[in-house]
């Protein structure tokens, strides 16, 4: 009976080995599947968006969203305070160049590289004056002197920029649609 209690024992022993050894491999693998969700859904959402965007043929140009409502999706978890314009963008060849007016109420400018990662972000109070022109240059463009605005390098060629306007009572609101239509982005190339 001792031999059989011995087997019985190692039998039982490797069936518990062989569960932890299931269990790690399993915990191994969703460990490593969420680290690959985690890196690469940015990505992949930015790619969506570009396409999007590529088969509208507007990158390196302005679009505008009217105000936003429950329904509303064309922006990520719109705030219903705010106006929103944007620019998809492609620096790989050459600069682009980013004009607006500035209305009186809040406004903000936000540039977003291709993994969505959040890279700058100017607004109203960092502004003097009405009007604002910007430079936005990639990560292998050459240094250039810029005398009549501001510049912002990307980390990446591509990715995206999007203006808020705050919209408040909305007594303001057809001077910020005129607000909306000043913005301009075009490359420096043309």
């Amino acid at each position: 009976m001792d031999n059989m209690d011995q087997i019985d024992n190692t039998i039982q022993e490797n069936k518990v080995s062989s569960f932890f050894k299931k269990v790690l491999i399993l915990c191994l693998l969703g460990f490593l599947v969420h680290l690959a969700f985690t890196y690469y859904f940015p990505y992949l959402k930015m790619w969506m968006i570009a396409q999007k965007s590529e088969a509208n043929n507007v990158i390196n140009l302005a679009f505008h969203r009217d105000v936003p409502n429950a329904n509303t999706r064309d922006v990520i978890r719109p705030s219903p305070d705010l106006m929103y314009s944007g620019c998809g963008y492609d620096v790989t060849y050459a600069p682009l160049a980013i004009t607006a007016e500035i209305p009186e109420t809040y406004w903000s400018i936000s540039f977003f590289s291709e993994n969505t990662d959040n890279f700058s972000t100017i607004n109203d109070e960092q502004i003097n004056g009405k009007k604002v022109k910007i430079y936005l240059f990639g990560p292998n463009s050459m240094a250039t002197e810029i005398e009549d605005g501001l510049v912002i390098v990307s980390p990446s060629d591509k990715g995206l920029i999007l203006i808020r306007q705050f919209i408040g009572n909305g007594s303001q609101l057809e001077s910020l649609y005129e607000n909306q239509t000043s913005l301009e982005c075009y490359s420096l190339n043309n």
